[in-house]
């Protein structure tokens, strides 16, 4: 069986969406990661890796091989120049790398369209700066936020320790809260250990859970071009 080339372009700070696409998918999916510098999970720092470390990571991976598709792990990063933003970085990265690329929200986006519903509970290990434009980019693609909470965290490395149970114990705590909105769960994050707890999320809650690294997961196996392009 030929591999299946996905190029990985991934905050050099980000060690949670490699080991969970390592994990789910298929043993022909081969990873090829460039990691781009990240100074903190917050505005500026993100729409500069975007608009200038991201088209220098790039530069790295054109023409070593021929990717099957591109990634661009960062959820947060991903809507720091809002929906119009979104396409402009997928088609960048496709022109790039010659292949079908998504961002991380792209494939959040793609599986809560799947689900259906537009309403969203939102939690992040982020701060109020970030989650508040999230809460913004959410909305402009038509979805309403009825309630957010976040980890007050900037620093990348401290996301990517936070333990699983640590999530659990958050989200019981704001459980009243989130649980009072009927609709669905958004833990946005590649680098947060939510997607090997998402079932357990969902039985806490009783609520379907999206998370970034398994929207990501999803978009790969269902062989990308069969979902929404941004």
């Amino acid at each position: 069986m030929n591999p299946t080339r996905v190029a990985l372009l991934i905050p050099h700070t980000d060690i949670t969406l490699e080991t969970d696409l390592k994990r789910e998918l298929p043993q022909n999916y081969v990873l090829h990661t460039q990691r781009i510098p990240l100074g903190e999970v917050g505005l500026e720092a993100e729409k500069k890796m975007v608009s200038v470390d991201l088209p220098a990571a790039l530069d790295y991976l054109e023409g070593i091989t021929d990717f099957d598709f591109a990634v661009f792990g960062c959820t947060s990063a991903s809507a720091v120049y809002g929906r119009d933003g979104v396409g402009r970085l997928e088609e960048m990265i496709s022109e790039k790398l010659g292949c079908i690329a998504k961002s991380a929200l792209g494939a959040v986006l793609d599986q809560l369209k799947i689900i259906g519903n537009r309403n969203i509970s939102l939690v992040t290990p982020y701060d109020d700066e970030v989650n508040g434009f999230m809460m913004e980019v959410l909305k402009e693609f038509g979805f309403t936020v009825d309630y957010s909470c976040g980890m007050g965290l900037r620093n990348d490395i401290e996301i990517a320790r936070i333990q699983p149970t640590e999530i659990i114990d958050f989200v019981k705590h704001n459980a009243s809260y989130i649980g009072s909105v009927e609709g669905t769960v958004l833990v946005s994050c590649t680098n947060l250990r939510a997607t090997e707890i998402r079932e357990n999320l969902e039985q806490i809650l009783d609520m379907p859970v999206v998370t970034s690294n398994q929207s990501i997961i999803n978009w790969l196996k269902n062989e990308g071009g069969q979902m929404e392009r941004y």
